[in-house]
């Protein structure tokens, strides 16, 4: 028979056979499954998130494709219904008025493209370098629609006879060559997009627009340039004094009083400084216990350092740096 003390020592021995056998089925039977849940939510979550990141890009491209559609059909360049050879030529013309000694321009005859049609012409010539920037910038951003290509540039040098008064000139051009396309009679609704064309003559169409826009003057590029590449960097003649400053070389120096340097010339006393600008250049010492000035002039691209004392004649450095 069972007494009071086998009972409670069947029942703590059941009590932990299902002990056991619970740890054994939870953390050892039931790991991978649970693994594989584990890893099947975050698949899920991920993915969920991939679709709301998704349905936010869609949101923001939308906007993108607003505003570039607004953009286009409000675009500044407009491109006519026809283009005829007398009107490019009027307006080649009027754009050509000054800087220029010639341009020639030469019709190639319209083609036809996918959604478009350009009216050909070669254009040739010689001008400052300024006048044909200025010619481009006017033809890539005023209304009418036109295309530069195949442009090409040579330096060239125009000399003409001396002057009893001014000697030689020498003026710096450039010739070039390029060719000009006139966009227009623009298709709407095409019924298929753009692919067999070459990229260069792939033009994004669009409805004509039905209002003009303007664009901000800061948007395009700068309308002048901001060197000239074809200008020489030093000169064959010394450019004259037109603002009459002082001519360090030709005027003597007579004292120097509180760090002020008192040069004698035609005209009577001048009297300059540290800093102060001079014919060609400025004033960069003026050394009283030396008793001597030093300037720094630009000749025509040769920078010199010239030296001038109360007592001996001027001397200049012509191997100081050019620039």
């Amino acid at each position: 028979m069972f007494n009071v003390g086998s009972n409670q020592i069947l029942l703590l021995t059941i009590l932990v056979l299902v002990a056991g056998a619970g740890t054994y089925v939870t953390y050892f039977r039931q790991q991978n499954p649970l693994d594989r849940l584990d890893k099947k939510i975050e698949a899920r979550q991920e993915k969920k998130d991939e679709i709301e990141s998704l349905r936010v890009d869609r949101v923001k491209n939308k906007k993108r494709l607003a505003t570039a559609r607004a953009q286009w059909r409000n675009r500044y360049t407009k491109a006519p219904d026809t283009v005829t050879s007398p009107e490019v030529v009027s307006y080649l013309t009027e754009l050509t008025q000054r800087g220029f000694q010639a341009f020639n321009v030469t019709s190639v005859g319209p083609e036809q493209r996918d959604g478009y049609s350009a009216y050909r012409f070669d254009a040739e010539g010689q001008a400052y370098f300024s006048s044909l920037y200025r010619l481009i910038w006017r033809l890539e951003n005023d209304r009418p629609f036109y295309r530069v290509q195949d442009l090409q540039l040579n330096h060239l040098e125009e000399r003409t006879p001396p002057s009893e008064e001014e000697g030689p000139s020498l003026d710096v051009l450039v010739s070039f060559s390029m060719t000009l396309e006139a966009i227009y009679g623009i298709v709407e609704d095409l019924p298929r997009p753009l692919r067999e064309r070459p990229a260069d003559q792939v033009l994004p169409v669009a409805q004509t627009p039905t209002q003009q826009a303007s664009v901000p003057s800061g948007v395009g590029p700068d309308p002048t340039p901001s060197i000239n590449p074809f200008y020489p960097l030093v000169f064959e003649r010394i450019p004259p004094n037109e603002e009459g400053r002082l001519n360090v070389e030709a005027a003597q120096l007579i004292s120097i009083v509180d760090n002020q340097a008192v040069f004698a010339t035609d005209e009577g006393t001048r009297r300059v400084r540290e800093g102060d600008r001079v014919y060609l250049g400025a004033i960069t010492e003026v050394d009283a216990a030396a008793g001597r000035v030093v300037a720094r002039l630009n000749k025509g691209g040769l920078i010199e350092r010239v030296e001038r004392g109360l007592r001996s004649a001027s001397s200049s450095d012509p191997s100081s740096p050019r620039e």
